[in-house]
């Protein structure tokens, strides 16, 4: 006669959604700014190759990056037990795990009002001149948007054999890098309801071997020395209507690019078969803003590298001028876009 047989089962369900968002957010928070600062600089400078070859640009602007992040854990534990055969007796124990990683990431292209807006308008003066007291050139920050300064001309991107501008241009420009790093050029905005209006100072009061160099750019520019500050305005030497303003007619961001482009270096093959012109560079400063290398191969280490066409474009890692033109570039584009571009898109995020 067999015995009874009686049994009894012990079941634990343990589920989990636990969140990895905070552990994820210094590593990914870096990991996502290292791309997208990279992917800017590559899509610039394949623009600017384009560009030169006279093709045109296109711009992808990236509005909004979303990563969402999931991990999911079941653990299950059951016994079988049977008092009569305890060999019979057993144990189960099942797990699963699910991780989920997310991202989402929002791309527009820069086109109709918003291209005309970033793009073809000439940056303003208040936009662009308080970078100066951040630390950026005044030299190579000119030399990029400024088309005029007073009656100074600066060298004419597609103005051909006669491009050349004003011989003074960079002699100002020269003077006022020499002030900048000698402490003595102030940049100040005043705000007064929807408008915002920027001054230069040259204060060399703690310098007296600045004094001279600050009388020669007022000259250079028909300013009065007496004046503690001086406005910059928008607009070219016919504009001035004070001699406490210093008009400068700034370039657009498109205008910008052009003016750099023009300055590449292509490869001899491309310019005899007629792709593209040769490169005329200003006799009075041969070095352009910057310095674009060419090879059918890529090269082992470089700032950015881009291919186009069957031919790779970088700029080098140890061109410290170039670089630092292209940083100027880069945030130029991020005022352009920023301050311009119309407001992101409505993004739906599933929560489930």
């Amino acid at each position: 006669m067999f015995g009874e047989m009686g049994g009894c089962t012990l079941a634990a369900l343990l589920p989990g959604c636990t969140s990895i968002g905070p552990t994820r957010l210094d590593r990914d928070q870096l990991d996502y700014a290292r791309v997208m600062a990279e992917a800017g600089k590559r899509q610039t400078l394949f623009n600017l190759v384009r560009m030169r070859y006279g093709e045109p640009p296109a711009f992808l602007a990236i509005r909004q990056v979303v990563s969402g992040y999931t991990m999911q854990g079941t653990l299950q534990a059951g016994v079988n037990a049977y008092p009569q055969a305890s060999t019979s007796t057993f144990g189960t124990l099942l797990g699963t795990a699910q991780y989920t990683d997310r991202p989402t990431f929002t791309l527009n292209p820069v086109t109709g009002e918003q291209f005309v807006e970033a793009y073809l308008r000439p940056f303003a003066p208040a936009d662009v001149l308080p970078l100066i007291q951040g630390g950026i050139p005044v030299d190579l920050l000119f030399r990029l948007i400024a088309q005029s300064i007073g009656s100074l001309q600066n060298i004419h991107p597609l103005g051909g054999p006669n491009r050349s501008g004003s011989p003074e241009f960079l002699q100002l420009l020269s003077w006022l890098s020499k002030l900048q790093e000698g402490g003595a050029l102030r940049v100040r905005l005043h705000r007064h309801k929807d408008q915002t209006r920027v001054y230069v100072a040259l204060d060399t009061r703690r310098s007296a071997g600045l004094r001279s160099l600050a009388a020669r750019v007022f000259e250079l520019l028909s300013l009065d020395p007496a004046l503690p500050e001086v406005e910059v305005i928008y607009g070219a030497a016919q504009d001035q209507q004070r001699v406490r303003e210093i008009p400068v007619l700034t370039r657009s961001l498109l205008n910008v690019l052009y003016a750099i482009a023009a300055e590449i270096e292509l490869p001899d093959e491309d310019v005899r078969a007629r792709r593209a012109p040769p490169t005329l560079l200003e006799p009075g400063n041969p070095r352009p803003s910057i310095v674009v290398r060419s090879a059918p191969s890529q090269p082992a280490r470089s700032y950015v590298s881009v291919l186009v066409g069957d031919t790779w474009y970088w700029v080098e890692d140890t061109d410290y001028p170039s670089k630092l033109a292209f940083t100027i570039l880069e945030l130029l584009k991020s005022i352009a876009e920023g301050t311009r571009g119309s407001a992101p898109p409505v993004l739906t995020i599933p929560t489930g």
